[in-house]
């Protein structure tokens, strides 16, 4: 669990939020979760997370 957490503010265009929030009510997830997962995502994708995080969100590929 996070010991200590942080507010962020971002603005984004009015289609795009409305569309994140289409999705978050198909996948029943509040806008923050996305948000979050979005984040860690790119984080990961950028090789900012270590193989474990990665295999954690779905991203770990075998290089085999």
């Amino acid at each position: 669990m996070i010991d200590e957490s942080h507010v962020i503010f971002a603005r984004m265009e009015k289609q795009d939020v409305e569309l994140i929030k289409k999705v978050c009510e198909a996948r029943g997830e509040d806008l923050s979760d996305f948000v979050r997962r979005s984040v860690k995502m790119e984080l990961a994708r950028l090789s900012y997370l270590s193989d474990e995080e990665k295999k954690a969100l779905g991203m770990f590929q075998n290089d085999n």
